[in-house]
């Protein structure tokens, strides 16, 4: 943890600006739990097919027993900035109660890019890169270490491409 806060606060000396503040809190609610039931219901009203709607709902049931079986397994304590860069950003004090390790909201962005490349591959590069950037987002707002999103986006990718890799319910959907 010791060189993940020295990189953490080697980051802030350069990657911190007023209008980021403003922006990236609304740019990491892209991963979090709402935006994934909002893109697995929207996946479904598109197609129009109930195996979407259920085979997605089950990915992503299996993503977060597994995110949030490791968040209470490792225990990991948040970073010390949390609720400084809570209170900064917000105005408010807010509690976090969930542990660190691994960072759901990547692993939900991950899960999302990896289902939109599956569709889309000509544009799978945008995807990750804007997953990869949220990921980004939960290190500047100081609620996760490099290792939780790393960790986060290795298990987002993996499950869903696992997923897919055995059921193939979405080639043919």
């Amino acid at each position: 943890m010791g060189w993940e806060l020295e990189l953490m606060k080697w980051g802030q000396g350069w990657w911190t600006a007023p209008v980021l503040d403003q922006v990236i809190p609304w740019v990491t609610h892209l991963g979090s739990t709402v935006a994934l039931i909002l893109f697995i219901f929207m996946s479904w009203i598109l197609t129009r097919e109930k195996k979407v709607l259920w085979s997605l709902l089950l990915v992503g049931a299996i993503q977060s027993a597994v995110v949030y079986g490791l968040k209470f397994l490792v225990q990991r304590p948040r970073p010390l900035a949390v609720e400084e860069a809570l209170s900064r950003l917000s105005g408010n004090h807010v509690e976090v109660f969930d542990p660190s390790f691994p960072s759901a909201h990547t692993a939900h962005a991950f899960m999302m890019a990896t289902l939109l490349a599956f569709w889309f591959p000509r544009y799978r590069v945008a995807f990750f890169l804007i997953a990869a950037f949220i990921g980004w987002t939960r290190i500047y707002l100081g609620m996760h270490y490099p290792t939780d999103v790393l960790a986060g986006g290795l298990i987002g990718y993996g499950i869903t491409r696992l997923y897919l890799h055995r059921t193939q319910f979405l080639e043919h959907g």
